[in-house]
């Protein structure tokens, strides 16, 4: 049994990391962070799926979660298990979303959320190496960003740019300027060209040694321990199986958006008749736990290029177009890029429709889908996987906008140097583009998650049922107990996640901070 710790956070990810370094930063505050996965010491005792930021890691840290995404079809859905969590494992994208999305959050009843609120967290995470501090970047932050330089380009990328360009698109300097529309460079949290720097690397590893910060790695939380309508602590399960409490002032769940909400569950807190279905005594009525679940969709027209062209060694990612799509709502609900390799190893089921293992092409992925998945507990012991349903295309909306996209992906990939370069087009032939229904039942064959899940613990006021935290994180009804990662996502941004999340973590720790001064 350990002393009472004053901030015990759940999860040392994205957000977590930046929760744990912050916090820490006063020596009278005693914190604790606990990650279900291992903690490396340093940059040199990374393994090498952990620095190489040129392909993502989906196996040799990931939880192995599985996610039904349409109608039945079942898919892989990767999450970092190591300090850093998916930032240590991720494709290095390093967008924000736009001052919309934010300013969407504070009409749903979170003002603190709005977009000059956000703003000088986003710029005290970072050091933007291309700008430098300014009104719109920092200059300090723990994340180093920088975009790709046009010699680093290859010739594939190019060939996008082009594309981009022949089709009537402006060229971007600074996809993370909020009046950014187009083309250009996608800025990159990585070091020395290729590595990756998470947030372990970022924000933990300069905390080590504060005698004020304990990190437990390899321990996972089985529930949060609840006296009365207060949060005490949590049961932790060490890698052995053992099982021990470590009490708290204030316990912060980090986890992310399926972790969390399953600790909320096995804590009894979420929808009462689910709860009483598994036999879990319900400390908490919150019908929103595990509902309003959004993920970025992806598809895109792939090739089979000819044998010498790609380089495996490269980025998979360097170059990205961000555009609104004919029936957006908001400013950029659309994103565009070509992968100079892409190995279907991880995905079966497009291996075998385009007996291909290595492809490469132009993606699409929708930024604000309307169709809405949940996360539902199968089991009340903490070493099942929860039920997972993205239930993308549910909406009409999402399946015009996505086809619109796959066609959009066509017309981008008839450059000359593409059409030179390819050995064949994988499963839609350019004939087939302008046929709406076969483009249709493609999207449902190619569809795939772009692992963004937001939203499974909202945040709202308490007058809407829905919500689950307030707009300081704070769980509805229990005192001491806060949310702070992409579950409480109202919305989700209209960017890759990663950003969003670490900025979450840094305004979070921040209010916990002023409530305790």
């Amino acid at each position: 049994m350990h002393a009472p710790f004053d901030v015990l956070i759940v999860g040392c990810g994205s957000s977590g990391a930046a929760l744990a370094a912050r916090l820490s930063e006063d020596p009278a505050r005693r914190v604790a962070v606990i990650e279900s996965g291992p903690d490396y010491a340093d940059v040199d005792a990374l393994p090498q799926d952990l620095r190489n930021g040129n392909r993502m890691s989906l196996d040799a840290h990931d939880w192995g979660y599985r996610a039904d995404i349409f109608r039945g079809r079942d898919i892989r859905l990767p999450r970092g298990r190591v300090t850093g969590g998916s930032s240590a494992v991720g494709a290095t994208i390093a967008l924000r979303g736009m001052p919309s999305d934010f300013d969407e959050w504070a009409e749903l009843g979170n003002p603190e959320w709005a977009w000059d609120q956000v703003l000088p967290y986003f710029r005290a995470l970072e050091t933007d190496l291309d700008y430098g501090d300014s009104a719109l970047h920092g200059g300090t932050g723990p994340i180093p960003i920088r975009r790709w330089r046009p010699d680093e380009m290859t010739r594939w990328q190019n060939a996008f740019e082009e594309a981009c360009a022949a089709a009537g698109y402006d060229r971007v300097r600074d996809h993370n300027d909020p009046d950014a529309t187009g083309f250009g460079a996608i800025p990159s949290n990585r070091r020395d060209g290729f590595r990756r720097v998470s947030t372990a690397e970022a924000y933990l590893r300069p905390s080590d040694g504060r005698p004020n910060l304990t990190v437990f790695a390899q321990a996972t939380v089985d529930r949060v321990l609840v006296s009365g309508d207060r949060a005490v602590g949590v049961e932790v399960r060490s890698s052995s199986g053992a099982v021990e409490t470590v009490t708290a002032g204030t316990v912060v769940l980090a986890s992310g958006a399926i972790n969390s909400p399953a600790i909320l569950l096995r804590s009894g807190i979420g929808p009462r008749e689910d709860l009483e279905a598994l036999g879990i005594p319900v400390t908490r009525d919150l019908p929103g736990v595990g509902l309003n679940l959004v993920d970025h969709p992806r598809s895109g027209i792939f090739i089979i290029p000819k044998d010498g062209t790609l380089d495996g060694e490269n980025a998979f990612l360097q170059s990205i177009l961000r555009t609104t799509s004919r029936s957006g709502e908001t400013t950029n609900d659309m994103q565009y890029y070509m992968v100079n390799h892409f190995s279907l190893d991880p995905f079966p089921h497009l291996k075998r429709l385009s007996q291909a293992s290595l492809i490469n092409g132009v993606m699409v992925c929708q930024q604000r889908p309307k169709s809405r998945g949940r996360l539902r507990l199968t089991d009340p012991d903490p070493r099942s996987e929860p039920q997972i349903d993205l239930n993308f295309l549910s909406h009409p909306d999402d399946v015009d906008t996505m086809v619109e996209g796959i066609r959009e992906c066509a017309r981008l990939m008839r450059h000359d140097y593409v059409m030179a370069n390819r050995e064949r087009q994988l499963i839609l032939r350019d004939e087939d583009v302008d046929d709406e229904d076969l483009v249709r039942v493609y999207l449902k064959a190619t569809l795939d998650s772009s692992y963004h899940p937001v939203g499974t613990a909202k945040m709202g006021p308490a007058e809407d049922d829905t919500a689950v935290v307030d707009q300081y994180g704070r769980v509805h009804g229990i005192e001491g107990l806060v949310v702070a990662d992409a579950s409480i996502m109202p919305n989700i941004a209209s960017a890759n996640t990663n950003l969003t999340s670490i900025m979450i973590g840094e305004k979070v720790a921040a209010q916990i901070e002023e409530r305790a001064a």
